[in-house]
């Protein structure tokens, strides 16, 4: 690779490394919701469905940067 390439690369890994931080923080933010959240309620389901979406989101994100950082040889 050429040292332009890497250099995008490595801007690519920090934005997807950014936005799995915000995904991370967002299912935490739904996790707290859901435990204040009255057990039973569709309140509670609805915060740990988002929750469960958020780290998904977060998981699939971090396997992609995992991805490209071996592509790249980071």
């Amino acid at each position: 690779m050429t040292a332009v390439m890497l250099d995008e690369t490595a801007t690519v890994i920090r934005e997807l490394s950014r936005a799995a931080e915000a995904f991370a923080e967002r299912a935490q933010e739904q996790e707290a919701c859901r435990d204040r959240a009255r057990p039973g309620t569709a309140v509670q389901h609805r915060h740990a469905h988002s929750a469960t979406l958020w780290r998904a989101a977060e998981s699939s994100l971090r396997v992609r940067i995992s991805e490209l950082a071996a592509a790249s040889g980071a």
